[in-house]
Order: structure tokens, then sequence, then C-alpha cells
């Protein structure tokens, strides 16, 4: 279901690209030719991801919904510059070869800087790199496809398809661009008032940043977006020791809670122990104090409430019992690949089960009152009830037994020893010696187990050794060759990063007055977070610098993509605005979109600086150049925003299942692309008129030290 609704929002974002492009073509020759780029490339893209061995998912479907927006990019720029051939009086084939040639390098090297964004992502590790591989490799292929039928089929449908006119005109007539020469007039009036104040106007941009740069803490931050997950886990636990029909009438109570809940579509309880599912299923029952509800809620689309506001129900109305804990698992990060059924797990290392223990109630009784915090859970809190034997060792001297030798009897006793095997027919059974079950099923029958003494008679245990009650571990976790205790914790209605900074807070205190040799770490889905956080900043990094290098040999210099790459502080300005008003939270689906945009603002800015040297190398004064420059770029750096806009829009509004996975990173691109185009027809080339200017000063300046007058 969320496949197909993913699929939808991508066939869905191409129709709102097509639409957009007549609504600024209005003639439905080159809206046809543009349109056609994007099921041939889409077509096209199956091949390469057949022999990758990837097949249609939740990531690589949002890949080609991500792409359907890019792919008509390169489209918009070739045939628009076809259509200014033709206005100029070229012939269709002639207009076709030339407008396609003249393009060619800026849009390879526009598709090459957005493939180089994506390339590093696919050579990520952990977690990370198998969530976002394939949605990486799904866009690299389309963007390739991309390219290749903008530069091949799309000029030869546009030789076929357009028509010639006589006059400039006749092509503003045919379009309905009389609207459009309005809106470029005033825009040309912005751009002109720009370049006469560069300094100003850079200068209230770097405000707009340093402010997005401040709002940022305010986003919150989480490791996945919560997901509405139709499927919910109810974890019931019982004080140890607790008879399996205490724990069912307790687990009724629930049911019947359960049962007047209307957007649950089924239920299904385990009570007591699932064997050996329960050693690989978090969700299982360990024994019989605990139980397991698994809740079947109707679709989204059905319900008022969200899953995460059902549990709350759930949770307040649940009984409140001494020692009885209820804990929900963390569906949406388990499903996705995040390995932990907790968000917040506090792990505190050490050697003394009872210190650790005692840590641990601290940091449990610390935490609960952060706000956002559920399900609070000490994994030493829980005890088993045992009987210690105790030996006493100056009598056991007296009667001429060592500590090993009553061990030895005591198994003997309990366990059985081998004593041999018997054969017949080839198998082989062990022979165990041990007392009748009669003798060995109670305490005063441990304490009567009799002892030989190696100076000839027997002693009674009682006599040597004490049995008294005590509580152990139920089981002893180790980590890092040290042992571990963990407090777990959910969060409701806040974001992890926030919440975790609370819990950091909170237990300052204890951090700072640890034993010697106890330490903490924080784990569950929060580490995640922050591994994922530090591999996709690298990789943003590592695509910043494969830009400027790819754009460095497009130009021939160091300067022009030094302008572009100002792009990328422009858009973060979007994003951070676009998630603010949204609500959306800083997450590893967010950054993937923001490492997406690094690849796609430049686009425009490439075309554009492009452009602008060509009408200087030929001849035309720089500040003339790049006002001809925005005229003749402002149409297709707007057709290609708004499609890339339009086509990932149904995924930033989906309120689908799933939707929580999609729509972070289409609302960061949207915002970023959005504040980008803008600036990117302003500001670069204010940014360049003044770094040209530096540039050529610091040129003439080296040159004099060098040469001389």
């Amino acid at each position: 279901r969320v496949t197909s609704q993913t699929s939808n929002n991508a066939i869905v974002g191409g129709l709102l690209a097509v639409m957009m492009m007549f609504l600024f073509l209005r003639n439905w020759r080159p809206t046809l030719a543009i349109s056609l780029a994007i099921p041939i490339s889409v077509i096209a893209t199956f091949i390469p991801m057949h022999l990758v061995g990837y097949s249609l998912n939740i990531m690589t479907l949002a890949g080609l919904a991500l792409g359907v927006g890019m792919l008509v990019d390169n489209a918009v720029v070739v045939i628009e510059n076809i259509y200014r051939h033709l206005e100029s009086g070229d012939d269709r084939i002639t207009a076709a070869k030339i407008g396609a040639s003249e393009v060619g390098m800026a849009i390879t090297a526009s598709t090459l800087t957005t493939i180089s964004v994506f390339l590093p992502m696919v050579f990520g590790g952990g977690i990370t790199g198998q969530l976002i591989r394939g949605l990486a490799l799904t866009v690299s292929f389309s963007l390739f496809m991309s390219l290749f039928v903008s530069l091949t089929i799309v000029p030869m449908i546009a030789s076929i398809l357009f028509k010639k006119r006589s006059s400039a005109k006749e092509y503003e007539k045919a379009t309905g661009w009389q609207w459009f020469e309005k809106f470029k007039n005033k825009y040309l009036k912005l751009l002109k008032w720009t370049l006469r104040h560069r300094l100003l106007t850079v200068s209230i941009v770097a405000v707009l940043f340093i402010i997005s740069v401040a709002l940022i803490p305010f986003m919150g931050t989480e490791f996945i977006p919560k997901s509405d997950m139709p499927m919910q886990v109810l974890k019931i636990k019982m004080p140890v020791g607790t008879e399996l029909e205490q724990t069912n009438e307790v687990v009724s109570q629930i049911e019947d809670i359960v049962s007047n809940i209307g957007e649950i579509e089924a239920f299904m309880t385990n009570v007591g122990t699932m064997g050996d599912m329960a050693i690989s299923d978090p969700s299982s029952p360990t024994g019989v104090h605990e139980a397991t509800l698994f809740l079947k809620l109707k679709d989204m689309e059905d319900r008022d409430r969200s899953s995460d506001e059902i549990m709350e129900e759930i949770r307040g109305k649940a009984p409140k019992l001494e020692g009885v804990s209820y804990s929900v698992l963390d569906m949406s990060t388990m499903t996705m690949g995040g390995g932990e059924s907790a968000p917040i797990a506090i792990k505190i290392f050490g050697k003394d089960i009872d210190e650790l223990k005692n840590i641990g109630n601290a940091i449990e009784k610390q935490i609960t009152d952060v706000p956002g915090i559920r399900d609070v859970s000490n994994s030493l809190q829980e005890a088993s009830l045992e009987q210690h034997i105790v030996i006493n060792r100056d009598k056991a001297f007296r009667y001429g037994l060592t500590v090993a030798q009553i061990a030895s009897a005591i198994r003997t006793a309990t366990l059985g020893t081998k004593a041999g095997e018997f054969r017949k027919g080839g198998d082989e059974i062990d022979i165990r010696v041990r007392l009748d079950e009669n003798s060995r099923n109670s305490l005063p029958d441990i304490e009567h187990i009799n002892i030989a003494s190696p100076l000839g008679f027997t002693v009674p245990l009682n006599q040597v050794a004490k049995i008294l009650p005590c509580e152990g571990p139920l089981k002893i976790e180790r980590e890092h060759q040290l042992r571990i205790a963990t407090v777990t914790a959910n969060v409701f209605g806040r974001d992890l990063g926030s919440t975790v900074s609370d819990v950091k807070d909170g237990i300052k205190d204890i951090e700072e007055n640890l034993p010697t040799g106890y330490f903490i770490e924080y784990g569950g889905t929060y580490k995640n977070m922050r591994e994922s956080f530090t591999t996709l900043l690298q990789a943003l990094l590592l695509a910043i610098v494969l830009i400027y290098v790819i754009m460095a040999s497009q130009f021939e210099s160091f300067s022009h993509p030094f302008v572009i790459m100002f792009t990328l502080p422009l858009a973060m300005i979007g994003v951070v605005f676009l998630s603010l008003i949204t609500g959306t939270t800083l997450s590893v689906i967010s950054l993937m979109g923001a490492i997406i945009l690094a690849g796609i603002v430049v686009n425009n800015g490439i075309v554009m600086i492009d452009h602008a040297n060509q009408l200087r190398r030929g001849g035309m004064e720089k500040h003339k150049a790049l006002i001809q420059a925005g005229a003749d770029r402002l149409r297709p750096v707007l057709i290609t925003s708004l499609t890339t806009i339009m086509g990932m829009f149904p995924m930033a509004v989906s309120t689908s299942q799933g939707s929580a996975m999609r729509a972070p990173m289409a609302i960061a691109v949207i915002g970023g692309l959005a504040s980008a185009t803008f600036f990117t027809l302003v500001i670069v080339p204010a940014v360049y008129s003044i770094v040209d200017k530096i540039s050529y000063k610091t040129e003439k300046s080296f040159m004099k030290k060098l040469h001389g007058n």
C-alpha cells in the first residue's frame, strides 16, 4: 500500500510538472516535446536498476518521485534554446542542432553536479547507507537517462514538431508570452537595482542566512520521522514471580479497554513465555509475568487520531498497579532498519551488579518527570527469586570437607553426574546418577542432602551451610567486555534531540559523580541519529567538493564556480523557514533532501553564468552581459524550478500511510529550491560582479609583481 501511494505521488507530480510547463509555454508542441522526456527517462531508468538488482520499493520509488521534477530540467533548457534560434530565423533542423549543442556542456555540467551529490551516498555505511543507497542510485540513473534523452531525442522531436514562425511577435502570440514580458520587465528593474547596490543586497541576504542558522536549533532533531504505523505493540510486565493467571487477569482488563476503541481493527495477545522466539524478538514475553498485545489499527485515512495518540489513551486507561509497567515498542524505527526498540537508551558500564542497579534506579527516577518521556524501564530492575547456599567454611573444615566437595555433592544430587554410557544397537545413552525426584523437589529435601566426608561418615548439608532466599538479575549483559545496565524510554509529543538534551541535563549530577570505573553512553535510536547525521554531513561536504571540481573544469575558472556555490547557503534559508512553518524536524530524511538540494540549486546558476560568459566572450560589457543573461535565462530557470517543485509537491503535502518518510525530503527540496531560485536570479549576478572585480584586481596585481610594469 505504501509503495503504491509513493508511485501515485510520482505520477501526480509528473502530471503537475507537465501542467506547469503548459501554463508557461501556452503551446502544446514544446510541452509535448518536454513531457515525453519524463516517461522515456523513467522507463530507461528501469534497465540499470534491474542490472544492479534493485526492485521497486518505497525508497527507489521515492527516488523516482524526486527525479520526476528534475527529469525535465535539461529538456526545458534545450527546448528553450531551440525556440530562441527559431525566433532568430533559423530553420527547424538548424535550430535543433545549434540549440542543443550550445547548452550541451552547461546541462552536462549541471547533471554531473547533481549526480555527484548522490554518488557519495551510494558508498555510505551502516544503517544510513542501506537506507539511502537505493534512492541515490535510482536518482542517478534517472538523471543520466534524462541527459541522454535531452541531447538526442528531445532535439529530434523538436525538429519534427516545432513550427517556424515569421517573427518573434508571432511566437509571443502563439505562446501567450505577453503576460511574461511584463513580469520580465519588473524582474530586470530589480536586477538593475541589485547591480547598482551590490553590497547592500549581499548584506541583506547575509543577515537572512545568519537568522536561518540561528533558527536551526528550534527545528528539533530525530533519527527518522515518526511514522503512523498501523501495527502497534504494547508490552506488559508484571513483577517477577507473578503467576500466569494474575498476568492474564491484568491483560484481560487491557483487552476490555482496547475493545472499546473504534480505531482498532483487531488485536491479539501473547501471555507467558514464547520459548526460543523470545531470544530473537524483543516483543516476545520472556516469562509468565510478561505479555504482549499486538494491535492492528485502521488505515490512516479512516481514523482521526494518530497511532501515538491511540497508544497514549491506552496508557492512560491501563490499570495502575504497583510493579506493573507498560511499554510501546517503536515499530516505525525498527521496521525502517533502526534495529533499536527504544528511542532513548542510557547504558551504564561497570563491574558490580548492585552498583549498576543503584545507578540505573537513580537515573530512572530522575528522567521520569522529563516532558515527553514515557515507558521508562531499567534492565536490572527486575530480579528473579533465588536460593543461595552459603557454606560455613569453619564447620566444613572440621568435618574434613572442602567447598568444592560440597558443591559437587549438591550438583550430583540435584542435576546429576554422568557415570557412564549405555550402548545398544550403535546408540550411546548417557547414564546420569542423581537423587530421586521426591528426594530433591523441596528446600527441606535439599537441606538434608547427605555429603560423604573423607573421614568416613556423612554430614547433612544443613550442618555445614545455610540456604538463604535472595534476588538475582534475570540476565547479565556485557558490552565492551564490561557489565552493563540499560535504562530505556520512549518519547511522545516531542522531538528526540531536545528530549535527550533535557535527559542529559537531568542526570548531569549523577554522571559527574559516578564511582571510579563506571561510565555512561547514550544508545538507542539517538545513537543511530548521531551516527547518521555524521555520515550525511560527510557526504554533503564531499558532494560540495565534487560540485566545485566539476564546475571549475567546466568554466576553466576558480572564481566563477565560487559564485555559483553561493546558491547553497541561499538554499538553506528556504529549507529552515519552510521546515519551521510546516513543523518538520531535522532528520535523516530531511538531511537527505538538503544534500539532494545541493546538486539541484547550482544548476540554474550554471546555466545563467555560462550564458553571461558566452555573451562576454562575444564582446558584451560585463554589466550588460549579466542583465542580458538574466533576461534570456529567466524563462528556463523559472520553468525548471517550478516543474521540480510541482513534481515534489504531492510528496510534500501527502498525508497517506508512509507520508512521514517522504514529506520531509520534499519539503526540504521545495523550500530550498524556492529561495535559491529567487536569489539565483537576483543575488548571483551581484556576487558575480563583486567576485569578478576582485579577481581582476588580484590577477592584475599578481601579474604586475611577476612581470613589472
